[in-house]
């Protein structure tokens, strides 16, 4: 299943999900680990870049978004495109929330942008 408008976030928050969160819901433990998570990320995110930026230079990587370009049997294998989605990494794991029809925002703690993205 692949939709148009890509989703923010990769499942979806349903009432059943959050019901099995507890009585605290989405803003219990599950907000607190998140920015625990995001704040882990954000301390070693030198090392993760790192990690990341061989993804750059592996040929058999296809950095092709949808299926157009695969129907066509065209591949994006450009390290531009790699580039690119290495840098919204870097600005998310910096606190910038970048998303679908979304500007840019101000940098955020690690509370405010899990509070953001959730």
């Amino acid at each position: 299943l692949e939709l148009e408008t890509p989703e923010m976030v990769p499942f979806r928050l349903t009432q059943n999900i959050v019901d099995g969160l507890g009585a605290g819901g989405y803003e219990g433990t599950f907000m607190r680990v998140c920015e625990i998570t995001l704040g882990v990320l954000r301390s070693h995110r030198e090392a993760l870049m790192s990690v990341l930026e061989t993804f750059v230079h592996d040929p058999l990587l296809e950095w092709t978004k949808g299926s157009k370009a695969r129907g066509r049997g065209e591949a994006d294998n450009s390290p531009e495109r790699a580039r690119d989605q290495l840098e919204k990494i870097r600005s998310r794991l910096e606190g910038v929330v970048v998303g679908v029809g979304a500007a840019p925002s101000l940098p955020l703690s690690c509370q405010g942008q899990a509070r953001r993205l959730i």
